[in-house]
C-alpha cells in the first residue's frame, strides 16, 4: 500500500522533519532496523573477541591486517558511485511503469462521446467493451502482480468476480498457461467494428479515434509486461547489493579501537558515525529494493487491486445510459460586471495568495497619455541585427601593443589590383579572400602606379603579427571599421591574368 505524506509537508514547517522522521510504516527504520541490530551484534562480538580471547601477540598480528583493510577500503568500493547510477535507472524504471499502468477514463470516455445510442444493444456493447478492457488488466495484473494473483488464483475467481463469463472462459483456454492477453482486446475491437457498420459511430475518423484509445490501453499492458518479462540484468543488482553488505562487513574490523594504549584518540565503545552510514547506505539500498518490482507486497508499492476496482467502476459509470444527461444550463453568476471572488471569513482573514505579475510589469518608464517620438530603424542597423562579434585576441593585442609603443596594422596590397572578371564562369570559380574586421581606405598615394583603372575595394588580409615591422612613414595606412550597412565585396583574380604585370617594387611593399 502507498504510503502518503503530502500532507504532511503541505507547508514548510521546523516540524515537517520530525513528522517525516518519525514515521514507522515505509520508513527507512522498518527498512533497515533488522540488519542494523545484526551488525551491532556482530561489532560487539569482534571488540569482545579482540579486547579479551586474542593475547598481546595477535593483537599486534591482528591490526597489521586491519590497519590495512582500513586505508583501502574506500578506494576498492566506491558505494556512492555505485549507488547513485543504480538508483537512478531504478527510479526511472519505477515513473515509466507508473505512467503505463492503466487508467480507464480517457477510453471511457471516447466510447461515450463517440459511440451514438443508448438503447439496449448499443449501451450493452460500450459496458462490454470497457468489461472486456479491464479483463485485459486484470490478466496481465495476476501474472506479473503477487498481490492481485492472490486474489484472482484463477479463471474461476475471475468468474465469480463478474469480469469474465463462461463461455468467454472457454474461449480463453483456461488456466494452460498461454498469454491470451491480446483476445479481450480483439473483441473490443470486433465489437467497435460492428458499431461502425451499424452506424452508431457516424464517420471513419470517428471510429479510429475511439479505437486509438483501446491501442494505447493496450499498448500501457505491454509495456507493463515487457517490464516484467525483460528486467534488469541480475548481475547489476548483484554487484551493488553485494557491494554494500561487504562494506559494512568489513566495518566489523576497520572501525574498531585496536590501540588500547593510545590516550590520543577516544574509545568509543558504540560506533555512532558508522552507525550513521550504515543508516544512509543500507537505507539507500533499500529504496532502490523495494522500486526494483512496484507490483509486489511492499508497503510502497502500486495499489494494483484498487486500480482494477476503480476502473470497472468508472468506466461503466461513464458509458452508462446517463452519461448525455446534463444538467440545465442557467445563467451564471461570473456574468456580472461587479462579480468578486469569495472566500471564506477564516481563510481571508489568514490572508490571500500573490497576483501572479510580471518582474518587469511595475517598472513604469512612461506614463499611459505620454506621447512616444518612433522613428523607422535600418533594417541593417546594430540595433535590428545586433552587434557584430570581434576577435577579442586581436582588440587586446592591438590595446597592450598601443600600451608598449607598438603598432599592429592592417595590411594591404600597395601594387595594382586586377578588375573584376566579367565572365560568369571566372566569377563563379574565382577564389574568395575572406574579410576581417576592418576595411582598409584608398589613402595610398598611387599616382606612380600603372595599370590601375578602379580602386573601389582593395583585399583583406589577416592582421599582422606583433613581430612585423611598422611601414615607412611615407606610406600611411588608414584603417576603417566596415559598417554593417556596406555589402562585402571579394577581388578575384581573372583566369587569364596573372601576376607579372604586378612590377617588383609592388610586391616589395607588400607586408605580411
Amino acid at each position: 500500500m502507498t504510503v502518503s505524506y503530502n500532507l504532511d509537508v503541505s507547508s514548510v514547517s521546523f516540524f515537517n522533519f520530525f513528522k517525516l522522521l518519525f514515521r514507522w510504516r515505509g520508513s527507512v527504520w522498518k527498512s533497515i532496523w533488522s540488519e542494523l541490530v545484526l551488525w551491532l551484534l556482530g561489532y560487539y562480538l569482534v571488540m569482545v573477541t579482540y579486547r579479551v580471547a586474542l593475547t598481546t601477540e595477535q593483537k599486534a598480528g591482528v591490526r597489521k591486517y586491519i590497519d590495512h583493510l582500513d586505508q583501502n577500503l574506500d578506494k576498492c568500493v566506491p558505494l556512492t558511485f555505485m549507488l547513485a547510477f543504480f538508483v537512478t535507472i531504478i527510479v526511472d524504471r519505477w515513473k515509466n511503469m507508473f505512467a503505463n499502468i492503466g487508467f480507464i477514463e480517457n477510453t471511457a470516455i471516447a466510447i461515450a462521446t463517440l459511440v451514438k445510442g443508448t438503447e439496449g444493444d448499443v449501451l450493452l456493447a460500450k459496458r462490454t467493451i470497457i468489461r472486456y478492457l479491464v479483463l485485459t488488466q486484470v490478466l496481465v495484473f495476476r501474472d506479473i502482480s503477487l498481490k492481485v494473483r492472490r486474489r484472482f488464483p484463477n479463471h474461476d475467481a475471475i468468474i465469480k468476480a463478474g469480469f469474465l463469463q463462461d463461455h468467454e472462459s472457454i474461449i480463453l483456454g483456461g488456466d494452460n498457461g498461454r498469454t491470451n492477453y491480446w483476445m479481450p482486446v480483439n473483441w473490443s475491437s470486433a465489437i467497435l467494428q460492428k458499431l461502425f457498420e451499424d452506424g452508431n459511430i457516424p464517420a471513419a475518423p470517428l471510429f479510429n479515434s475511439v479505437w486509438q484509445e483501446v491501442k494505447t490501453f493496450r499498448s500501457n499492458m505491454a509495456t507493463l509486461c515487457n517490464y516484467d518479462w525483460v528486467p534488469i540484468p541480475i548481475a547489476y543488482p548483484q554487484v551493488v547489493f553485494f557491494a554494500v553488505r561487504v562494506y559494512f562487513f568489513t566495518c566489523l574490523f576497520t572501525r574498531q579501537h585496536l590501540d588500547m594504549e593510545d590516550t590520543k584518540t577516544i574509545d568509543y565503545y558504540f560506533p555512532i558515525l558508522t552507525v550513521f552510514q550504515f543508516t544512509f547506505f543500507m537505507g539507500w539500498m533499500k529504496v532502490a529494493e523495494a522500486l526494483l518490482n512496484p507490483l509486489g507486497e511492499d508497503d510502497d508499492d502500486f495499489e494494483c487491486n484498487y486500480l482494477i476496482d476503480r476502473n470497472i467502476a468508472t468506466g461503466m459509470a461513464i458509458v452508462n445510459s446517463k452519461y448525455s444527461d446534463v444538467p440545465e444550463m442557467l445563467a451564471d453568476k461570473f456574468n456580472d460586471p461587479s462579480y468578486a471572488p469569495y472566500y471564506p471569513e477564516k481563510v481571508i482573514d489568514s490572508g490571500a495568495d500573490h497576483a501572479l505579475v510580471g518582474s518587469a510589469q511595475t517598472v513604469t518608464l512612461a506614463e499611459p497619455n505620454d506621447i512616444i517620438d518612433m522613428m523607422k530603424v535600418d533594417l541593417n542597423s546594430p540595433i535590428v541585427v545586433g552587434r557584430r562579434n570581434t576577435n577579442n585576441t586581436s582588440t587586446i593585442r592591438r590595446r597592450l601593443s598601443s600600451a608598449f609603443g607598438r603598432r599592429s596594422h592592417s595590411v594591404q596590397h600597395l601594387g595594382p589590383e586586377k578588375p573584376e572578371p566579367t565572365s560568369p564562369f571566372s566569377q563563379s570559380m574565382a577564389p574568395q579572400r575572406p574579410y576581417g574586421a576592418f576595411e582598409l581606405s584608398n589613402g595610398f598615394n598611387l599616382s606612380g602606379l600603372s595599370g590601375i583603372t578602379s580602386q573601389s575595394h582593395l583585399p583583406k588580409l589577416e592582421e599582422e603579427s606583433e613581430t612585423t615591422d611598422p611601414l615607412p612613414a611615407q606610406q600611411p595606412v588608414f584603417v576603417l571599421p566596415r559598417t554593417l550597412s556596406e555589402e562585402p565585396t571579394s577581388p578575384t583574380l581573372p583566369f587569364d591574368q596573372t601576376l607579372e604585370h604586378v612590377d617588383n617594387n609592388g610586391l616589395n611593399k607588400m607586408k605580411f
